[in-house]
């Protein structure tokens, strides 16, 4: 079990040094008048609404609970908070299709359905992957993108992608869940902020798990980094993924870079940092 720590912290968190497997394809299409009905419902995620205003979406990471968000939502006065709660993650059901490419579809779909104009989007980990994708794919919904201690490329390759979803999916549920509570806890510095988000997180489905990492690690988005319009801050952990995606997101334009001394976790380890950091980004960029 001690394994399973580097190799999923590593997932998580950043690309490494070989290339994954695939390359995403950009996508032509867009699903015409049916993206615009009110009505449209996702299937990859639930979606919790606080406050009102200017809209910001909010992701969470692997197998968390939108909650991980709801301090940082509390703080923001003036924002239309959507906190995002994977399928699959935190005890809610999943799906059969794969999840962060389902997720960037029906999240762009929910943004024009709700009639959000150019909404803020913040990801960690897993949900900075994703929203790097969506901001890559669909520029002219997306505003101003916050990225917390994730990269647009994973470590690994094919068999180490297959071994990792293996080990998850195969788990007993006592091995899982004691395997899901020892990555998540050495993940922070405040081991009290996280002790419920990763309770929660060991309810996820294990299945749903290993295949959230497996699509991770065969997609590649760092050819795709030119592609995005939006301002971009990245808010990373000062350990030893820091340059590792700063490289791989040299390609994005406009684009700032925060380092903070704080685990994984940024928003938990050090909220008053890390709200300064989004504040003064935010402030910068109003909305149009």
């Amino acid at each position: 079990m001690k394994r399973v720590i580097p190799v999923l912290v590593i997932t998580l968190a950043c690309g490494g040094s070989k290339p994954p497997a695939e390359e995403p394809e950009r996508e032509p299409e867009r699903d015409g008048v049916f993206v615009d009905k009110k009505d449209f419902e996702p299937t990859s995620f639930d979606v919790e609404v606080v406050g009102e205003g200017r809209p910001i979406i909010f992701i969470p990471g692997l197998g968390c609970p939108g909650e991980v968000w709801n301090a940082t939502a509390e703080h923001l006065e003036g924002f239309e908070s959507h906190i995002l709660t994977l399928s699959g993650f935190a005890g809610r059901p999943p799906i059969r299709k794969p999840l962060s490419a389902t997720v960037r579809k029906e999240l762009t779909r929910y943004i024009q359905s709700r009639r959000l104009v150019r909404p803020v989007i913040v990801g960690h980990s897993m949900g900075g992957f994703i929203a790097f994708w969506i901001a890559s794919n669909f520029p002219e919904n997306t505003g101003p993108v916050i990225i917390v201690d994730a990269g647009p490329a994973l470590s690994g390759d094919l068999d180490e992608a297959k071994q990792l979803r293996e080990k998850w999916r195969d788990a007993s549920d006592e091995e899982f869940e004691r395997q899901a509570r020892f990555m998540y806890t050495g993940m922070a510095r405040n081991k009290k902020a996280l002790a419920p988000i990763a309770a929660k997180a060991a309810k996820s489905d294990r299945k749903a798990l290993g295949d959230a990492i497996y699509e991770m690690m065969i997609t590649n988005l760092t050819g795709e980094m030119d592609k995005i319009e939006s301002p971009v801050l990245l808010v990373l952990a000062d350990g030893y993924f820091k340059t590792r995606i700063q490289k791989q997101v040299a390609a994005i334009r406009d684009k700032e870079v925060v380092i903070l001394p704080t685990g994984h976790f940024i928003m938990l380890d050090d909220p008053k940092a890390f709200y300064k950091t989004i504040d003064d980004f935010l402030d910068e960029h109003p909305a149009e």
